[in-house]
């Protein structure tokens, strides 16, 4: 019996898929045909956020379903290309060159896999808050700078923000004004297509059969509404060619048909006549290899808990972690970057009411689709549109609710999200382990000097709000020494482990 739980705790399928029911597969095909539809316009423009042609962003956004089918915990979340781990292979990798991509693929879901084998999950809790806030407003403030170039028409940038942002404003005058036109006009357009959901009109009490079905209508094209922006860019684009009026546009160019090989991943590249090994990468990837395996599973997780928590049932972290890691292990064979848990694509995939993982096979099996007949189109869209695609969704990563949390609550955790965040724009593994550094010397130093209430009459109480452990105990004196009068101690609630250390360190004064 133990042997079989165990067996079926590592395949999760084993648990759902003896119940799988006629209308199970209903609600996962609708849910997974429509998150499909989110993801083939978002794996091109995130394929190209990552440094890579196009395709490669769709390389990696039907194997992890597949994967994660079989080896997940959550019925809801949809893994795939995301903004911030694109940023991060665009980061760690070297421009048009997959073999970094996958070299970070291949690696980072070894790492992965091998902590959810030794359940170490537990490590990421030691990233505080504020923290990954500070990391993913940076990265939204990175991504949607580096879409201005391609937005205004240019091409050739630098990769840092600084250099990109001064080469980018000093041939302001080289700007093509037909990739502004519609660049704008796509980024207004994403917006009003995002908010036309909300409308109040479609929210008054009405039963009507047709006012349900408008309502279905125009909630399926706000939530597909990068895929109708990317076709009908693709149509205009197109159909200007087609009749000799092309060159206006400057369009993302021939890229490969059809699907990659799945094949042992090459992990050296090539630079000219010279040969870059394998150990070569490892060591120019660097921190990448740290970072991308933690935030990919924290991005992940955090999706994971939270939808979770709202549809009532519980996920395994470990469990999690090892099929993501396998996910990105087994992805490096077909040439896919690292992916990670998406948050707009898992809401619409939950609201889509999916049943279980199996929906993603659905997403998977149109994404193959796209990669084997559509192909030949993808050459006609226009770089503009997908900037707008990407730029329309990092633009509300900044998390300035939380700032605004912080400054009302306790102020100098504001510190670590800082830090972070300036430092990210430098550098991403420099920002994130300042941040972490900050917040542990913030802790430490709340550990030295504990926050204490002193109320002094006839008989001076002192409270120690929090707990006390042997670092605190010369501050905790010195408070002692300044009212000079009888005192009782509130040591209430102090952790066990500390007490020791304490009273060793009480005697000694």
């Amino acid at each position: 019996m133990r042997c079989t739980l165990d067996w079926k705790s590592r395949f999760p399928i084993a648990k759902w898929l003896p119940n799988y029911t006629w209308h199970s597969l209903q609600c996962d095909l609708i849910a997974g045909i429509t998150v499909g539809l989110m993801v083939i316009p978002q794996g091109l423009a995130y394929g190209v956020l990552a440094g890579l042609p196009p395709q490669y962003g769709l390389y990696n956004a039907f194997m992890g379903s597949f994967i994660y089918c079989i080896l997940g915990s959550s019925k809801d979340i949809t893994l795939g290309p995301t903004a911030i781990m694109s940023l991060m292979v665009a980061t760690y990798g070297r421009e048009n060159d997959a073999h970094y991509a996958v070299a970070l693929s291949f690696f980072s879901g070894l790492i992965q896999l091998l902590m959810g084998l030794f359940s170490l999950g537990f490590i990421v809790r030691f990233i505080p808050i504020p923290v990954i806030s500070g990391f993913t407003s940076s990265a939204a403030i990175i991504i949607g700078c580096g879409q201005i170039p391609g937005i205004l028409g240019m091409s050739g940038m630098p990769k840092n923000l600084v250099p990109r942002l001064h080469k980018t404003f000093s041939n302001i005058i080289k700007t093509n004004h037909w990739d502004v036109i519609l660049g704008i006009a796509c980024v207004l357009l994403l917006e009003a297509l995002r908010r036309v959901n909300r409308m109040p009109v479609l929210y008054k009490r009405d039963s009507s059969q047709s006012k349900r079905i408008m309502k279905k209508i125009v909630w399926f094209v706000s939530v597909g509404r990068n895929a109708v922006i990317v076709f009908f860019t693709t149509f205009l684009a197109l159909t200007m060619e087609t009749h000799g009026d092309g060159g206006h546009f400057s369009l993302t160019g021939s890229i490969k048909k059809g699907l990659p090989t799945f094949e042992v991943p090459k992990l050296s590249s090539h630079d000219g006549n010279s040969t870059i090994t394998t150990m070569q990468i490892l060591t120019q990837i660097e921190g990448g290899l740290i970072v991308l395996p933690m935030i990919g599973f924290l991005e992940s997780i955090a999706i994971a808990k939270a939808f979770a928590r709202k549809n009532k049932y519980k996920v395994d972290p470990s469990q999690e972690l090892i099929a993501l890691g396998l996910a990105n292990f087994i992805g490096a064979f077909c040439s896919a970057y690292p992916v990670t848990g998406s948050f707009s694509r898992t809401a619409v995939n939950s609201i889509s009411g999916v049943a279980t993982p199996l929906g993603g096979v659905f997403t998977g099996g149109l994404v193959i689709l796209a990669l084997g007949v559509l192909t030949p189109f993808f050459q006609y869209i226009p770089q503009a549109a997908l900037g707008a695609v990407i730029l329309s969704s990092v633009i509300h990563m900044v998390d300035y609710k939380l700032v605004k949390k912080i400054w009302q609550t306790k102020k100098t955790d504001l510190l670590p999200f800082f830090v972070t965040f300036c430092l990210c724009l430098y550098d991403i593994a420099t920002g994130i382990m300042c941040g972490i550094l900050a917040a542990l010397l913030l802790l430490i130093y709340r550990l030295v000097v504990p926050r204490i209430d002193a109320r002094q009459q006839e008989v001076t109480v002192i409270k120690i709000n929090g707990g006390l452990t042997y670092v605190g105990i010369e501050y905790l004196i010195s408070k002692i020494e300044e009212v000079r009068l009888y005192v009782v101690y509130l040591l209430s609630m102090l952790p066990v482990q500390s007490l020791v250390g304490v009273a060793l360190s009480l005697k000694c004064m």
